[in-house]
């Protein structure tokens, strides 16, 4: 999953820890459920910034348990662009989940579907709380 957040984003900073709490349930629910034989898959996330100040980066991103393109490849490397071009981010937050095994797109609505892959007890609360 990719997930195109950025601090001054007032709606990114409430989905941000809906995200995280999922995050960390799944994690455990893998954890908990590692001799079982479900179909589920870790899954991993990574922080996208589109900040434009490290120090605005450095504090929204200590705040999320997933991983995140560190501040200096987002712009040396201009690779914000790119993948935001490459998945046509028009709005964030968005969040980007992607088939593990080829990389290809399952849904760029998974700020509105993410219930559906992580696992674990967590809230999900209704799109009016997360629009």
């Amino acid at each position: 999953m990719l997930y195109f957040s950025a601090q001054w984003c007032p709606p990114c900073r409430k989905f941000t820890p809906l995200l995280g709490e999922a995050y960390n349930a799944h994690k455990m629910y893998m954890k908990e459920n590692e001799n079982n034989n479900d179909n589920y898959y870790d899954i991993e996330v990574i922080f996208v910034s589109l900040d434009s100040i490290q120090t605005q980066f450095n504090e929204y991103r200590s705040k999320m348990p997933f991983y995140s393109i560190p501040f200096a490849n987002l712009w040396m490397l201009n690779l914000k662009d790119k993948l935001s071009n490459k998945y046509g981010i028009r709005s964030i937050p968005t969040l980007v989940i992607l088939n593990g095994e080829d990389g290809s797109v399952v849904t760029m609505n998974g700020k509105g579907e993410y219930g559906n892959y992580f696992k674990g007890d967590y809230v999900v609360p209704s799109s009016c709380c997360i629009s």
